[in-house]
């Protein structure tokens, strides 16, 4: 049997729909690809955050096996010189950790010393009759402004007096978060002089805060 003028017809998308599907789905990445930025990038702080503190204190724990107690290392009431500040760290800290050069970054007005690390991010480092003040900042302090400042500095101390009027020296042995001068109170963490907050260069509680989440960036995080 033979058939003819057999016609097939037509099952492809027409174009007005093709333009309508791709709308669509560039809304849908619009609204979605933003946030899941923002998650991989606090996910990749977290962990760069954790690793960190955990090579820190691996170091201060080395040094402390052949130095003894950082109780004994700062001298009361002494004001350091940026010469001073390097001597002490590569004294006590440096030869137990990789790292790129030194040099002068003085920080807020704080004498210190920045050390690259091989992660691309710098440590600044600082000793004063208050203790001993360390930053790390992911994205190298020459980067750093106010506006990332929250993602990329967290600042630690060690062998560092409460700054709450009591001179009792905290951490004399370990690094911890930050927490000269705090009260105890979380909402301290956020809205006080070092608190963690945008637009501010000196936000030095924000490691205490993501410490007491667990070392995750709690949801009322500056971002």
């Amino acid at each position: 049997m033979v058939y003819k003028n057999l016609r097939i017809k037509n099952v492809g998308f027409t174009l007005a729909e093709v333009l309508i599907t791709l709308g669509v789905i560039g809304v849908v990445a619009a609204m979605t690809i933003p946030t899941m930025m923002t998650n991989y990038a606090k996910h990749r702080t977290e962990t760069k955050l954790v690793k960190f503190y955990s090579t820190i204190n691996q170091a201060l724990r080395l040094s402390v096996a052949e130095n003894g107690t950082p109780e004994g290392w700062i001298i009361s009431g002494k004001t350091y010189s940026y010469a001073e500040n390097v001597e002490f760290l590569k004294t006590y800290i440096s030869p137990y950790l990789k790292h790129g050069a030194y040099r002068d970054c003085t920080y807020a007005g704080q004498i210190g010393v920045c050390m690259a690390l091989f992660d691309g991010g710098d440590l600044w480092f600082s000793i004063d009759s208050q203790g001993g003040d360390i930053s790390y900042i992911i994205c190298g302090i020459d980067k750093l402004n106010k506006d990332n400042v929250t993602h990329n500095m967290f600042r630690f101390q060690f062998s560092k007096v409460s700054g709450l009027g009591d001179n009792v020296t905290n951490s004399t042995d370990f690094i911890e978060p930050y927490v000269y001068g705090w009260d105890k109170q979380r909402e301290h963490l956020i809205g006080s002089q070092h608190g963690c907050q945008k637009g501010t260069l000196q936000s030095w509680y924000c490691s205490k805060l993501i410490e007491q989440n667990g070392w995750k960036i709690p949801g009322d995080y500056p971002w």
